[in-house]
């Protein structure tokens, strides 16, 4: 399972967000992910949806403690017919354009 958060804390008196994203990708190594950062997102892998919560749960508690407002988008990709990795869907679509 591929779970990629997107953190936004409102309120902090800046535009940029690099601060607390580094924060919760901190929080998140430490929880035991290895979160893959990405210009508009960070990716984690989970095991299950159990696991997929609590990199949620881990990256929404770091976030507040720098904002009194944090809007979190999540997008989970849950494949079951075979094991995905992040890394894969890249290759995957490199693969795509070298054949073209």
């Amino acid at each position: 399972m591929i779970v990629e958060i997107a953190v936004y804390p409102l309120g902090t008196g800046s535009t940029s967000f690099s601060r607390e994203v580094a924060s919760v990708v901190r929080a998140l190594e430490e929880g035991g992910f290895e979160p893959e950062v990405g210009p508009m997102g960070t990716v984690v892998e989970a095991e299950d949806l159990e696991e997929a919560l609590e990199a949620i749960r881990v990256a929404h508690e770091e976030a507040v403690k720098h904002a009194d407002r944090v809007v979190l988008m999540v997008r989970i990709d849950d494949r079951r017919d075979r094991e995905v990795t992040a890394r894969g869907k890249v290759e995957a679509v490199k693969r795509r354009l070298q054949e073209e």
